[in-house]
């Protein structure tokens, strides 16, 4: 048992007695004596002093400070021990306790000093403050059966060596006494010499003991020496004078008393009868009370479900009305306008009547279907409530069944939508039609067309509100979701705007129940004839290159004789194409798959199944390679039999092709519509399956699409002891970035103290994630992984804004698959401790602020909690595994809290491994293996890629190179030179491709996607082996040695054959070399359109995809709607668009002119000024202050030479120039003045440093003109007037700029000039929100045929990035409320494309752009998402020469509004743009620097 330190429960003392005890004697106090607040107690200086009790009590004694109550089984006088049977939790919440010195000694007798108290190391570790006597230094609790003044024996019955070895023994003799060096036994205790240091103590207990009288025992405290242990003494002196005081008075009191006892019965009995009636009527009182309640429940009941009911009138009400007035504004237009034609009016109108009757009914039925799902969402939200990872399965198939409920009744919506749709279009074909009646009156026709198309846009308004019911689940994250909750909505009295709300709702509902289910770890029953399909893998065209199955089974061999059963089969629906499944087949496991030739069946042999326990069995299939893979738990031990059987696919099919739109996933059976290959056509399974993994991703049964004679009430799911395989022993949790854990009210298990503490241990790959969060209103407290590092940030109302600590140092990179202690200590309320791996990693002060919380979310929370702060946008759910959370040191099983949703128990091994890796152009991965791929090889990847040239597999021996790579859009392999090509070189498309590569003795062999087949004899002469087998080095992506191009995309599930291990998928996680590579997804690409050429398939490209046709501006009114409708809730930027500054400063510096312009200057400028200024500078030349007249003759400067700060000026062809002895450029803030009075100046620095010069002869007139610069000059000026390499801009910060000591406030122009931001910086260039704008001179070309790429990181939603301005027309780069847009005006057409990629442009990240350009085709690639549009072919090109502007545009150029946040790497046509040589940089842009933060 240990002490626990915990939040103390006020108590209160006043109106009453109360006392101290100090062993035989206690002392009362009357409630007349002042008494301190809590935590204090009254000295004898008569003032409140702090108690020193540890956090372990509230009060103390009055004179002493005798700590009273101490709790938390904590005793001594100022509760620094532990009770008996209990000792100090010696960790982290007790600060400082280690390495803490203690003394004794009574400095204030002359010669006396403190000093150091020494116990030989054998005092009782719980002690904080007192390990020995304050004045005779004598130990006073040795600890491990010592004893001694200085803890240097072993006690009395315990004998060794209590100093070195420190193991004294407890004597083993019938008299309990030996030897304390030797342990021989005595006849009786051996002697022991004390010490007579004790004497002054031995005199006080006599005097104790005597029976003095008060006045006596004053005399005597006068005569006792002072020191420490006389006031100690003098304490007890003047508490024991109280007592016989107040002992007097208890005597008095005792008397009275006995006179007042033979009163008190008769009191008594009435009290007594009037405490029976008290009674009596609190029954009545609570009865009543109960009697409300339920009334005020039943009330508000009703008043809940009458606004619900209210709502939803009015909602429908809104849309019936709006829907009507869109058909009556038709109806009346459309009549108007045909009135006066032959006849055509009335048919018109028939044609609008029946239109409107139609849509009358639509909002109807829409009303209803929106009713529906309200009620379909509000049960689903209670299963989920009421489900975790590992609930209830009749509770999991409930939410699953809502599930399916919510998908029918939005395909029943969808059909409504169309219906609605059609009924437009027939709309307009009534007109149309029409029109093509009345073709001889061609204007009026015109008017008719035109207001037929306002009836039809009109009309697609309503569309839009009914189509948001007709998304498909898949499509429901387009939308930026945001959960609400119905309920608080009700409460909040919120109405419900439209039927979207309840759509967003759903949409995010449904998200959770899919997670729920795919992680529900509950097997099902099967019975022989009953069968359950599974939603199939979420990326088919992953499962093509390696396809892996995880499952446990268990049958029973005694019950249910062993006979030949389908188990599961994933493939095409009809059974003719590729497929994968197991069976049991004469008594044997079998895995049978076809690639496409024939069928290949691997029977596990080694395991009957008749010989498997009754228990659950852990199976895995690896795909082409086929692998089976048994786990058979021990039942009386932690043993594991492993059985494996391995087999492979004839010929060269390797590819498992199947398509995603009729794959399907049967277990236990199928139903009687589907028909297997005949290896599958079987019996059902009879036992119990539980799902495990499919490609590393956890499955479930319960994530299923439909079930077949599944009854889980009578066919009762087999139990699984969880803790059965090696693999999940240890109790943890699975976060798969879509869940998230709720602790509420975190204070039911430990209040919050002194000291708060969180410990969390986290297993992650990923780079960013949520670790806990705690959000009450505006405050916060967010732990996360930034890029790998945590990184910790929060609010508790600070005045000065959220405390962030951030740092890249290698204790806070915990993304390396391992496990990780991470424990935040909040300490006395205003400091944050940061410990890694029980580690103190970093601190953090804060103003004094009580945790302001109640509830924590680890891993993630709801997206309406993330939405509540703009710091809080970019935060993503974790990937990885939670082994443990403690609050308090108290633990917490998350699957068991109300809250938790989405995630599971377990934490498997293959969710930490990498089959993915994006490369940029720049990296690559590298591994070492026993390989010798110019003897023998195989290897196969995905690849997906836009460029047409890149290296995908790399390994050289030598000047001998083996290689894969793509080379003008085709793939090649490369052995010492013979290199076999694909036949097909469009490979570039962006789409996933599957390549496998062998080599033999034979001839080499290269296959792309099953379909592009080429193969070349190996001649004789390329038969020479390699030079040994020992390891050696390749690589994927690329190489830090050849001279190849490295590749830019993504390589998935690779494999390579080993000669020191069988063929798997590789692992990237594992490789050693990993540089500037992404292990997470791949970005997610659209199928793009490749830039067209005169080599170009047509016919390659994707039918959902096709290009964009320029269209009539008029046309772009719908999509326009749209696209505001879709963005109209955006949040605010990850980064703030104000990054910290310090007030009133500009930094200036990189390009060489950077500088401010100020006006109406010159007019005050005399030979008498008087300048000031604050400066911080790392530069050693620059210049600072610079004004002149026309020809500067007349001059003054200010400007930096070897560090040193120079002031300088004229008089008449005189020079006046001071110069600093010591040097200002160490980053630190210097306050400089710089005065001139007629010939003289003089340069004050710090307002310790006063340097004077003056010129000879006496006073000139002097007069200046123009402008005044401050940070620099425009080129070519000042050159005539000081040094050449201080003539430019220096690089720094300046404020508090003074002239006669007023500010200097009318800048006019500012060139590279920023606020004067603090914190970390990064490279590129960053354009601030005052506005600025770059230009570059005419050399680039952006003409018809142009590469144009760069990287960004915005601080704002919309903002130009780049624009050419030419005679004709433009070209413009922006980003409009999260979306790239590219638009090209000719003069005569305009066309645009735009993306918008699923990792927001907000989120605080860098993104990649690339736009290029291909005569009429323009594409757009974001971050591997690509769009693109098409131009008619007779489109003229801009001019190629014209000046690029960045960031921005003057307003007589572009209305659009300035970019703000940082951009670097750009280049244009493979030709890197450096902006320090811009032709011109005008306004708030800082060239080479961001901000970081």
């Amino acid at each position: 048992m240990r002490c626990h330190l915990s939040t103390l429960t006020e108590q209160t003392l006043e109106g009453k007695y109360w006392g101290i005890s100090t062993g035989a004697f206690t002392f009362y106090f009357a409630p007349h004596l002042q008494v301190c607040a809590k935590g204090l107690f009254h000295s004898e200086q008569n003032t409140c002093l702090p108690c020193n009790c540890k956090g372990r009590a509230d009060y103390c004694e009055d004179i002493t400070g005798i700590c009273i109550n101490c709790r938390d089984h904590s005793t001594g006088d100022f509760c620094e021990m532990c009770e008996d049977g209990y000792m100090l939790a010696r960790d982290l919440d007790e600060t400082n306790i280690t390495g803490v010195n203690y003394y004794y000694g009574n400095p204030m007798a002359i010669g006396n000093s403190c000093k150091h108290c020494d116990c030989n190391g054998n005092s009782d570790p719980n002690l904080i403050f007192s390990e020995c006597h304050n004045v005779t230094g004598h130990c006073q609790h040795c600890w491990g059966n010592t004893a001694g003044a200085n803890c240097e024996r072993c006690a009395p019955g315990f004998y060794g060596d209590a100093i070195s070895a420190k193991n004294c023994r407890e004597c083993d003799c019938e008299s309990g006494h030996c030897d304390m060096h030797t342990g021989e036994c005595l006849v009786e205790a051996a002697a022991v010499n004390l010490c007579c240091d004790e004497c002054i103590w031995h005199l006080i207990g006599d005097l104790r003991l005597s029976n003095k009288t008060v006045d006596q025992l004053k005399v005597g405290v006068l005569n006792i020496s002072t020191g420490a242990a006389a006031n100690d003494r003098l304490k007890y002196y003047n508490y024991t004078a109280h007592r016989l005081q107040v002992n007097a008075r208890v005597r008095q009191l005792e008397k009275k008393l006995m006179l007042t006892d033979g009163r008190l019965p008769p009191v008594r009995e009435i009290l007594s009868r009037f405490s029976t009636q008290l009674s009596n009527t609190q029954g009545f009182l609570q009865k009543a009370a109960s009697t409300i309640q339920e009334t005020e429940d039943k009330n508000r009941a009703s008043i809940l479900k009458f606004q619900r009911n209210e709502q939803w009138t009015v909602c429908a009400s809104k849309i019936y009305v709006y829907v009507f007035m869109c058909v009556c504004m038709c109806a009346k237009n459309v009549t108007g306008y045909h009135a006066a034609i032959d006849g055509a009016s009335q048919k018109l109108m028939e044609k609008t009547e029946r239109l409107s009757l139609a849509d009358r009914d639509l909002v109807q039925r829409a009303d209803e279907h929106a009713k529906e799902l309200e009620r379909q969402a509000n049960e689903l939200e209670e299963d989920l409530r009421d489900s975790d990872a590992n609930g209830f399965v009749q509770r999991a198939i409930s939410a699953a069944n809502v599930y399916n409920n919510i998908v029918k009744y939005i395909d029943d919506a969808n059909i409504t939508s169309l219906t609605t749709l059609n009924l437009c279009q027939r709309a307009e074909d009534a007109v149309t039609g029409i029109n093509l009646q009345l073709g001889y009156l061609l204007t009026q026709s015109d008017n008719v067309f035109k207001e037929s198309v306002s009836l039809r846009s009109e009309q697609m308004v309503f569309c839009f509100v009914l189509c948001c019911l007709c998304f498909p689940v898949e499509n429901l994250n387009v939308l930026v979701p945001e959960l609400l909750d119905k309920l608080k909505v009700v409460e909040e009295k919120k109405p419900v705007n439209n039927v979207t709300t309840n759509i967003v709702r759903i949409r995010e509902l449904i998200a959770q129940a899919r997670s729920v289910a795919r992680k529900v770890q509950v097997s099902m029953k099967f019975n022989g004839q009953s069968s359950v399909e599974v939603h199939p893998y979420s990326n088919p065209e992953e499962l093509k290159t390696m396809t892996s199955i995880s499952l446990f089974m268990r049958v029973d061999p005694d019950k249910d004789p062993i006979e030949d059963r389908f188990i599961l089969y994933l493939g095409d629906r009809n059974g003719r194409k590729d497929y994968m499944g197991l069976a049991v087949k004469n008594d044997n496991l079998v895995y049978v798959y076809n690639l496409g030739g024939e069928d290949v069946e691997i029977p596990l042999s080694s395991k009957p199944v008749s010989q498997w326990p009754a228990v659950f069995n852990y199976i895995k299939v690896l795909g082409r390679h086929g692998k089976v893979f048994l786990t058979v738990p021990s039942q009386g031990s932690t043993d594991e039999q492993k059985f494996i059987q391995k087999g492979e696919a004839p010929g060269t099919d390797s590819l498992f092709d199947v398509d995603p739109k009729d794959l399907v996933f049967f277990v236990g059976g199928v139903p009687p519509d589907v028909r297997l290959p005949p290896p599958l056509s079987l019996a059902p399974f009879v036992g119990c399956i539980e799902l495990a993994s499919l490609n590393n991703d956890v499955i479930s049964l319960y994530n299923f699409k439909a079930t077949h004679k599944m009854d889980v009430v009578t066919s009762a799911p087999c139990p699984r002891y969880k803790l059965a395989f090696s693999q999940s022993r240890i109790a943890s949790y699975l976060f798969d970035g879509t869940g998230y854990a709720l602790i509420s009210n975190i204070e039911r298990r430990s209040k919050f103290g002194v000291v708060i503490r969180f410990d969390i241990a986290v297993r992650t790959i990923a780079n960013d994630g949520v670790l806990f969060l705690m959000v009450s209103g505006d405050k916060f407290f967010l732990l996360e992984l930034k890029n790998g590092f945590l990184r910790l940030m929060y609010d508790f109302g600070f005045s000065n804004g959220p405390k962030l600590l951030e740092n890249d140092l290698p204790k806070l990179q915990i993304n390396d698959a391992r496990y990780h202690e991470v424990s935040v200590i909040y300490h006395q309320s205003k400091k944050v401790i940061l410990l890694v791996d029980k580690s103190h990693v970093k601190s953090m002060e804060n103003p004094k602020t009580t945790l302001p919380f109640s509830d924590i979310y680890i891993g993630g929370a709801p997206s309406s909690i993330l939405k509540s702060r703009p710091e809080l946008a970019g935060v993503v759910s974790l990937k990885g595994c939670v082994k443990g959370f403690q609050f308090q040191k108290k633990d917490f099983n998350l699957l068991e809290e109300p809250g938790t949703i989405g995630i599971s128990s377990g934490c498997p091994e293959e969710f930490f491994m990498s089959h993915k890796a994006y490369f940029t152009g720049e990296s690559y991965l590298g591994s070492i293996a026993k390989i010798s791929p110019f003897d023998n090889f195989e290897g196969g990847l995905n690849f997906r890629t836009l460029q047409q040239s890149g290296l995908l597999f790399y390994y050289s021996e030598g000047s001998d190179e083996f290689s894969i790579y793509l080379e003008n859009g085709g793939v090649v392999l490369n052995s010492r030179g013979i290199r076999v090509k694909s036949h097909k070189k469009q490979y570039n498309d962006g789409m996933t491709h599957f390549l496998v590569a062998s080599v033999n003795n034979q001839k080499y062999s290269l296959f792309v996607d099953d379909k592009d087949k080429q193969e070349k004899k190996r001649p004789s002469s390329a038969t020479r082996s390699s030079s040994d087998s020992a390891l050696k080095t390749f690589y994927y992506g690329g190489s830090p040695s050849s001279s190849f191009k490295n590749f830019t995309g993504c390589i998935t599930y690779t494999y390579i054959n080993r000669q020191d291990r069988d063929i798997e998928p590789e692992d990237f996680q594992r490789y050693t070399e990993k540089v500037q590579t992404s292990l997470q997804d791949c970005p997610v690409q659209r199928p793009p359109a490749a830039l067209l050429s005169r080599y170009r398939d047509n016919t390659s490209r994707a039918k959902h995809n096709q290009p964009q046709k320029v269209k009539r501006k008029e046309h772009w009114l719908l999509e326009d709607i749209f696209f505001y409708y879709l963005f109209i809730n955006i949040q605010p930027c990850y980064l703030s668009s104000s990054p910290k500054a310090t007030p009133q400063a500009f930094h200036y510096g990189g390009i060489t002119n950077s500088r401010q312009h100020y006006t109406s200057i010159s007019d005050s400028l005399s030979d008498r000024s008087h300048f000031s200024l604050s400066l911080k500078t790392h530069s050693s030349f620059g210049l600072i202050f610079y004004v002149s007249d026309v020809q500067e003759d007349n001059f003054m400067a200010l400007f930096l030479a070897h560090g040193k700060l120079v002031y300088t000026f004229n008089v008449a062809d005189q020079k006046v120039k001071i110069k600093s002895e010591d040097r200002y450029n160490d980053g630190e803030w210097h306050d400089v003045i710089f005065v001139r009075d007629g010939s003289m100046g003089r340069l004050i620095i710090d307002g310790l440093t006063v340097l004077e010069d003056r010129a000879q002869g006496s006073n000139i007139s002097w007069h200046v003109s123009g402008h005044l610069y401050v940070g620099g000059v425009p080129p070519g000026k000042a050159q005539k007037n000081i040094q050449r390499n201080s003539a430019h801009s220096f690089t720094g910060c300046l404020k508090n700029l003074q002239l006669d000591g007023q500010w200097l406030s009318s800048v006019t122009e500012m060139f590279g000039v920023t606020p004067c931001f603090e914190g970390l910086s990064e490279a590129g260039t960053y354009f601030s929100e005052e506005g600025g704008y770059i230009v570059l001179d005419e050399f680039f070309d952006l003409g018809s045929n142009f590469e144009l790429v760069m990287e960004v990181r915005p601080r704002v939603a919309s903002g130009l990035l780049l624009h050419v301005h030419t005679a004709e027309g433009y070209f413009t780069i922006y980003i409009h409320q999260g979306a790239v847009v590219v638009t090209v005006n000719t003069g005569t057409n305009e066309f645009s494309t735009k993306v918008s990629p699923r990792q927001s442009l907000c989120a605080g990240k860098w993104h990649r752009i690339t736009v290029t350009r291909n005569a009429n085709i323009v594409q757009l690639n974001v971050d591997s998402e690509v769009n693109h549009v098409e131009a008619p072919l007779n489109t003229s090109s801009t001019d190629a020469r014209k000046p690029v502007f960045i960031g921005g545009a003057p307003e007589s150029i572009t209305t659009r509004k300035a970019y703000v946040g940082c951009i670097r790497n750009l280049a244009i046509n493979n030709s890197r743009v450096t902006f320090s040589k811009a032709a011109l940089v005008s306004g708030a842009v800082s060239i080479g620097t961001c901000p970081a933060a």
